[in-house]
């Protein structure tokens, strides 16, 4: 493989990554309107806290797996956006909150675009 492939596989990989970061993003947004808002339902609540830092890690590790080379931690890291991710999902099921479910979704669809490049 020559180095100016390697190189454009890279770009891709930052590309995707951070594209995966955006829903986790907006998801972060809508969690923290919802802690926040009173008439939300769960403004103020423990798993309206557990959202925003499952969100808040999945924007940070979004962020920084495509920027890392190859290897076992970010192996270790795209394995904990695919938890991390599924778990927030679950959370956000639980404090029937579609638009944070749907930010969730839209991650980890982009987090197996991510994997089917990284290959």
């Amino acid at each position: 493989m020559s180095a100016s492939s390697r190189s454009g596989d890279r770009v891709q990989e930052e590309l995707v990554s951070n594209m995966m970061a955006i829903p986790a993003a907006i998801g972060l947004i809508v969690a923290v309107l919802a802690f926040f808002q009173h008439g939300s339902g769960i403004a103020g609540t423990p798993g309206a806290g557990l959202a925003i830092l499952g969100l808040a890690a999945l924007v940070a590790a979004s962020l920084l797996v495509g920027r890392m080379a190859p290897g076992r931690f970010r192996t270790f890291i795209t394995v904990m956006i695919l938890i991390g991710g599924l778990l927030t999902l679950v959370c956000a099921w639980f404090l029937m909150q579609g638009w944070i479910m749907l930010a969730v979704a839209l991650t980890l669809v982009a987090w197996l675009i991510f994997i089917l490049i990284a290959r």
